[in-house]
């Protein structure tokens, strides 16, 4: 059974011959192969080169497309700060309030920065797309890139106050409408899945009822969007998604990744036979500062649980910091070789 087959009965809840394994580590591959993230940024065919050549080292089972969290927002006119490890928003928003968003220009993704992630998936397909899973980033979803284009803060407290929900509304849809955009195309350079970061999504930011009104019908919308295009999508929540884990499944989205902060068995337990699971070691604790048995044993325990069933992709809870050591990757790597087969 190719990674492909294998990834594919996963999302689709069949039983493959073992768990795949993906480890997110497409940022950690940029450095730990002489490059950066700001490089990768303006050239997607040295993104390409990098992922291939991890993926021959490693043996994972799939390769994300991605190189930051601020792609779609910096393309739109956010400033920025380059940090070591990629970039982050600068200290202001772009929209000095939420009326501005309906001046806002969405430029073509290919003619911005995104069209590298564009090159790099149309490579990665190319190479490998026959054999390993491809999983193309739309970047954030709509909530999260509001809260980058008028500033965290700010929208978080528009938000709470409600005071103008129908300028909410219409700047989420906007937002959502861009990411079924840059989405399209990344499926038609040949993505198998795409996904959407959406980190301030999670419990540990918003209530229950704030991703209920204000998350959960783009989630849902892009979902259904995909869905129609016989493609797949995978929904990335950083932190405790513990509040939300019944409407995120709810969403129809094929893959929910979660980080460590949300309890395995609960997430389990509610998503298992709907919505396949990515995740959740520990990247700080387990796979960055860890040692090769420790990650053994966090990957161990999560595969114990996840049999009979499919449904499930053993990774990081969110993408590798470039200090973890490549020890600790092959030894997930391992796991799932040795410890992941179905009886």
């Amino acid at each position: 059974m190719t990674s492909l087959e294998r990834s594919l009965r996963a999302i689709h809840h069949q039983q493959p011959d073992r768990v795949p394994v993906i480890p997110q580590a497409h940022v950690w591959a940029l450095y730990a192969y002489g490059s950066s993230s700001q490089e990768c940024m303006y050239d997607g065919a040295r993104y390409a080169e990098i992922q291939i050549q991890a993926w021959r080292d490693f043996g994972w089972d799939g390769i994300f497309v991605a190189t930051d969290s601020i792609a779609v927002a910096h393309s739109l006119g956010l400033e920025v700060q380059y940090t070591d490890v990629g970039a982050v928003p600068g200290p202001k928003g772009l929209l000095k309030s939420l009326r501005d968003a309906e001046q806002l220009r969405w430029p073509d993704p290919r003619e911005t920065r995104l069209n590298e992630w564009i090159i790099a998936t149309r490579i990665l397909a190319r190479e490998l797309g026959d054999r390993v899973l491809i999983l193309g980033r739309a970047d954030a979803g709509a909530f999260s890139l509001a809260a980058q284009l008028r500033g965290m803060e700010e929208w978080l407290l528009e938000v709470a106050l409600e005071e103008q929900p129908a300028l909410l509304h219409a700047f989420l849809e906007q937002c959502n409408r861009y990411s079924l955009w840059f989405a399209d195309l990344l499926l038609e350079a040949g993505a198998h899945v795409v996904t959407i970061g959406d980190a301030l999504a999670s419990g540990s930011v918003v209530s229950p009822r704030v991703y209920e009104r204000y998350v959960f019908p783009y989630h849902r919308a892009l979902a259904q969007a995909i869905r129609e295009r016989n493609a797949r999508l995978s929904i990335h929540v950083c932190g405790d998604i513990a509040p939300m884990l019944s409407q995120l499944v709810q969403t129809g989205t094929h893959i929910l990744e979660f980080d460590a902060p949300t309890d395995f068995e609960l997430a389990w337990q509610t998503a298992r036979g709907k919505t396949c699971l990515l995740g959740n070691v520990p990247v700080s604790e387990v796979m960055t500062r860890g040692s090769p048995d420790q990650v053994e044993a966090e990957c161990c325990w999560r595969l114990e649980r996840v049999k009979p069933a499919g449904g499930y992709i053993l990774s990081s809870g969110c993408a590798l910091s470039p200090d973890a050591p490549a020890e600790n990757l092959h030894a997930m790597v391992e796991s799932a070789r040795r410890y992941g087969w179905y009886e």
